[in-house]
């Protein structure tokens, strides 16, 4: 089953540190084809910053579960629609969860991303935007893991 530009729907889980901090990364296993990946040659990184419980560097409980709900909505509904944004990364330090997702518009992107957090949130994310046409920012994640 295809998901999006991507030819399968598998996610591939590494953990790791930067510096002295924990990271745990959930990156997209395979490529897209070549012309896909020069049309989704921007990327849009969304940022969540959170407050990390006394036991966990990473997200718990209310805010985990608002993180969860966020990321089903938007990770689905991008790659529902294949032509406004794909979801590649996910990645999750001490107070700072990020997700990646690659797109041929970055207006667009956020008009649709918009669309598909109707009557949801707030949630308290920054978005950015770059190009990044040979796709550094996935490759980045799959060398950190390697």
């Amino acid at each position: 089953m295809s998901s999006g530009i991507f030819p399968t729907d598998q996610w591939t889980f590494a953990q790791g540190h930067l510096g002295d901090n924990p990271v745990l990364v959930r990156y997209r296993q395979g490529n897209p084809a070549p012309a896909d990946k020069e049309l989704f040659s921007n990327l849009i990184m969304v940022s969540w910053v959170f407050e990390p419980a006394d036991d966990s560097p990473f997200p718990t409980g209310e805010i985990a579960a608002s993180m969860e709900e966020f990321e089903d909505r938007v990770l689905t509904q991008a790659d529902d629609d294949a032509f406004w944004g794909s979801g590649v990364a996910v990645v999750t330090t001490p107070g700072r969860r990020e997700w990646r997702f690659y797109t041929p518009d970055p207006q667009v992107f956020v008009e649709n991303f918009s669309k598909a957090l109707s009557g949801m949130g707030p949630y308290p994310i920054e978005l950015e935007a770059f190009a990044d046409p040979d796709w550094n920012a996935l490759e980045e994640l799959r060398n950190m893991a390697a």
